[in-house]
């Protein structure tokens, strides 16, 4: 069963907060903060734990962790905030009070779905832009790329010093090379949508969590984003890639890509799209609103993996601020 809360989404068992104290105590134990104005790292500031630099978004933040500003801040050379692997920022300790009206924009929305994570778990094709997982959870990190191939050809507007190093090769399709039922949490955020069967890949991620585990999930809307243009992908087709995965089908993907999303020009489409569809460019294979990505999951969860919870909400605010739909699956 679907189950939607628009008032408090946070009441929800679903998603319910880790209690913040217990990190915040963690923090003041084992991480620093570290500063390298005159390198690379420009004027960001970093918390360091466990390995991983985390960005702190502001001295407010800090405070909330219990550091101060700027006394706790440390000068460090831009070979020792290096040797920290990249990490996402630093989430706000959300406590048991959330309120819907403070969620102004996806980030916030993600910092407060995350305060749910507790534990080991993985995060896939999280490029330079990692979720905020609270820092006392173990995370590593999957791509289908290496990481020499990730710096060969970064997104617009990416920093090198900010891409995270894949742990293991591994994509959303099969989440292969990762054992079953070995992870708190698994994490994908606007990876589904590149995927040939988002419905198996669902069912890959039920197989690789632990009882408990939780998958959370964000998705592009198609309504605010490039793919308006293109019709909602419907569940029987959704149900059909699953069943009977087929390249025929997959190319005309890319044709409606093509001609919809990110128009090719008309006498150069046929061999534009057999170029892309050849190298396996990474195109938007499904659309979905908030509500038909909600039925796809109501059809997994009643036919394909039982999850013990299923949670949605759409979109907050609006689109220049947010452009996803956020989903939390318990197994």
């Amino acid at each position: 069963m679907i189950v939607s809360h628009f008032e408090n989404p946070f009441s929800d068992p679903a998603v319910q907060p880790v209690d913040p104290t217990v990190m915040l105590d963690w923090l003041s134990r084992e991480a620093v903060i570290l500063q390298s104005r005159e390198s690379e790292f420009r004027e960001q500031v970093y918390l360091c734990v466990r390995g991983r630099r985390h960005p702190v978004v502001s001295a407010a933040r800090l405070t909330e962790m219990g550091f101060r500003w700027p006394q706790d801040v440390q000068a460090a050379p831009a070979r020792l905030l290096g040797s920290y692997a990249p990490g996402g920022i630093v989430p706000r300790p959300w406590a048991d009070g959330i309120a819907t009206e403070s969620l102004t924009d996806a980030m916030a929305v993600r910092e407060a779905l995350a305060s749910s994570l507790s534990g080991f778990g993985l995060e896939i094709g999280a490029g330079a832009s990692p979720f905020p997982i609270p820092p006392r959870c173990r995370v590593m990190y999957g791509d289908r790329l290496t990481y020499e191939q990730l710096c060969a050809e970064p997104y617009p507007g990416q920093r090198l010093c900010d891409l995270v190093i894949p742990d293991i090769l591994t994509d959303f399709d099969t989440i292969e090379n990762v054992a079953d039922e070995s992870l708190d949490f698994l994490i994908a955020c606007h990876v589904i949508e590149h995927t040939r069967n988002p419905i198996g890949s669902i069912a890959a991620a039920w197989r690789k969590l632990k009882p408990g585990g939780r998958l959370v999930l964000v998705v592009p809307d198609k309504e605010r984003t490039f793919d308006r243009d293109r019709p909602v992908t419907p569940i029987d087709h959704l149900i059909q890639d699953h069943a009977s995965p087929d390249h025929g089908r997959d190319y005309r993907h890319y044709e409606e890509f093509f001609r919809l999303a990110m128009p090719i020009p008309e006498f150069a489409f046929a061999d534009e799209v057999a170029r892309h569809f050849a190298e396996g460019y990474a195109i938007h294979y499904h659309v979905w609103t908030h509500d038909s990505f909600a039925d796809m999951l109501d059809h997994i969860d009643r036919h394909v993996c039982p999850w013990t919870h299923v949670w949605t909400h759409p979109a907050v605010a609006d689109e220049s601020s947010c452009i996803e739909f956020y989903a939390v699956l318990v197994k």
